[in-house]
């Protein structure tokens, strides 16, 4: 006989885990919340102190999400978005409230539009954890943008330029120990 409980439980795996909400509704049950720690300069002093783990990039230790934030400093540090950091936190630090709470669509999109140039710049695509696609419409319950029109003509969003990314060839061997030395590691 080939049925039973082996055939039942691979359906009702199947079916769970095909659904939509199947991540979300395993993540809210098996995830807990700890302190934002101070290490985690990407989502310290954010505006909440606590996060979920595993996150909602699957990132399940706090050093993983520690270290895995931290390659999205630089970015930061390029301000391409006025809201990229607000989207990156609430994928790595989501906020530990009763319920999952995702970027909006439209949040992914503007980050996307204004920071995707000035990583390919650096020779790094958009990736595709970050499909926009995968976040609710601005109608369901999401995380949307902060900024607005109105303000972002106070907050400027710089327009990516490959010329930031082209080094300059120095002409002599003191010009290149001058650059260097000159620079703050």
């Amino acid at each position: 006989r080939l049925g039973g409980p082996w055939l039942l439980g691979v359906l009702v795996y199947l079916l769970l885990w095909g659904s939509p909400g199947a991540w979300a509704s395993y993540l809210r049950r098996s995830s807990s919340c700890t302190p934002i720690p101070p290490r985690m300069a990407l989502c310290y002093d954010i505006g909440y102190s606590e996060m979920r783990i595993p996150n909602l990039l699957e990132h399940e230790t706090m050093p993983e999400v520690i270290q895995q934030s931290s390659s999205w400093l630089p970015l930061l540090a390029r301000e391409c978005h006025p809201d990229a950091r607000i989207f990156l936190c609430s994928l790595f630090a989501p906020i530990c409230l009763d319920r999952l709470i995702y970027p909006c669509r439209s949040l992914c999109e503007a980050v996307k539009r204004s920071c995707a140039p000035v990583m390919a710049c650096y020779g790094y695509p958009w990736p595709e954890i970050l499909n926009c696609n995968k976040f609710p419409a601005d109608h369901e319950l999401c995380i949307a943008a902060v900024s607005t029109d109105e303000n972002s003509s106070s907050r400027r969003i710089p327009r990516a330029s490959c010329k930031d990314c082209e080094l300059e060839e120095a002409s002599t061997a003191r010009e290149i120990l001058e650059n260097l030395c000159a620079n703050d590691f």
